[in-house]
């Protein structure tokens, strides 16, 4: 009975504990309902402030968004054609009152057996009908519009046929050889005659037994455009960062050449453009027509590596030295994509010639169609492998105001 009584005991205690404990949970629940109540109030509010934090981060990541995107536009196209023309101004300004010329067909002014009629068909002020001017080109060359920009003579080539019509009275001569350059090895076939730069630095030299012009070499501009048949003819699988950095030795050998030995102090500088994008090149690919992209890729190389070695040149020599370069890469990249925008209709086929299969390029001659006047601008090559009079206006145009033209070491376009 004691322990019946104990055991009684202990239920009617652990009853009154029970009812003590049912007593003291609501009001516990109540109090800790009202602090869960507190803590989901604070937690909304902190996830509507982190919300609101994320949203106006978003918006303002998209306003930084859309800020850059106009900043790059008008970066790359609204001031591409709007800033002002200043960048042949050290040539103006400089007392250049001749020019000398040197590299390939893209400046050359003498070959006259590789550039039969319709070879300088617009040529203004022809004296026969089918008179070559010795140019690859329907017109005007680079050299061509520059000399007539800075108002001094066109220089005649010195590889004219009749050496006695070479005037050698310090009017600017042309010593640039379509099928060389910068290397001596560089040809387009085993056989092809032609003078790689050391020899046109030679004829310059020691050429003319009475060189009259002496007197007036640091007073002419040197118009240097070479490069692009080393890329074509002597790179043969060979790796493009070493033969850019062989070119690229090349080039600084003939501008210390022309510094030292010359006393030049005014370079005009063209790169290389695209070369897997010429007609030949595409022709070459078969049915595709695609760009050769191993040759652009080594052009992008070597253009680097010019860039070094122009930047350099401008570090040591004097203050009165001008170097001007000339992106015809860039110039020619926005033409074949974007042709229509530059006045351009046809960006890949050429203006003259077919394609022989046993030369391996279109063949421009007589014998071959040609585009008609009312066409040939709208055309950015004349041949398989030369720009029109046309595109050589549109560089010409784009240097002066300042979109592909800076002088080296400014370290932006002029």
């Amino acid at each position: 009975m004691l322990g019946s009584r104990n055991r009684s005991l202990t239920k009617s205690g652990d009853v009154g504990s029970s009812k003590k404990n049912d007593d003291a949970t609501p009001k516990e629940y109540s109090k800790n309902a009202g602090s869960s109540k507190k803590n989901d109030d604070a937690t909304s509010k902190k996830r509507s402030k982190n919300a609101e934090k994320v949203s106006w981060l978003l918006f303002v990541l998209i306003i930084l968004g859309l800020l850059a995107a106009v900043f790059f536009y008008g970066v790359f196209f609204i001031d591409y054609f709007r800033r002002p023309a200043k960048s042949m101004a050290p040539l103006v300004e400089s007392s250049v009152h001749v020019m000398y010329v040197f590299g390939d067909s893209t400046v050359a002014a003498g070959d006259f057996l590789m550039t039969p009629f319709p070879y300088g068909i617009d040529w203004p002020n022809r004296i026969t009908k089918n008179e070559s001017k010795g140019r690859f080109c329907n017109g005007y060359t680079v050299a061509d519009l520059l000399a007539k920009s800075l108002n001094i003579p066109i220089p005649q080539s010195y590889n004219f046929p009749d050496k006695k019509r070479v005037k050698l009275d310090g009017s600017g001569i042309n010593f640039a050889s379509a099928g060389c350059g910068l290397l001596q090895a560089t040809r387009p076939y085993v056989g092809f005659e032609c003078y790689p730069i050391l020899d046109q630095i030679h004829q310059m030299l020691y050429g003319p037994k009475k060189w009259d012009a002496k007197a007036r070499f640091n007073e002419a501009v040197y118009v240097i455009s070479v490069g692009g048949n080393d890329l074509m003819f002597s790179l043969k699988g060979k790796d493009p960062t070493v033969f850019a950095r062989q070119l690229g030795s090349e080039m600084g050998n003939l501008l210390k050449t022309l510094y030292e030995k010359v006393g030049g102090r005014t370079y005009f500088v063209n790169n290389v453009g695209p070369l897997g994008c010429i007609p030949n090149n595409r022709e070459r690919n078969g049915l595709e027509k695609e760009c050769n992209q191993e040759l652009n890729v080594a052009a992008v190389e070597y253009n680097r590596v010019l860039d070094e070695v122009l930047l350099n040149f401008s570090r040591i020599s004097d203050d009165s030295t001008v170097v001007v370069v000339a992106d015809s890469h860039k110039l020619f990249s926005l033409l074949l994509e974007s042709p229509a925008m530059f006045g351009f209709s046809n960006a890949t086929a050429p203006c003259c010639g077919a394609w022989v299969d046993s030369e391996g390029m279109f063949v421009c001659n007589s014998t071959y169609p040609l585009c008609s006047k009312s066409e040939r601008d709208g055309y950015i090559f004349f041949d398989g492998a030369h720009t029109t009079a046309s595109a050589n206006q549109k560089f010409l145009e784009l240097c002066v105001d300042e979109k592909i033209c800076s002088v080296v070491g400014d370290g932006e376009l002029l």
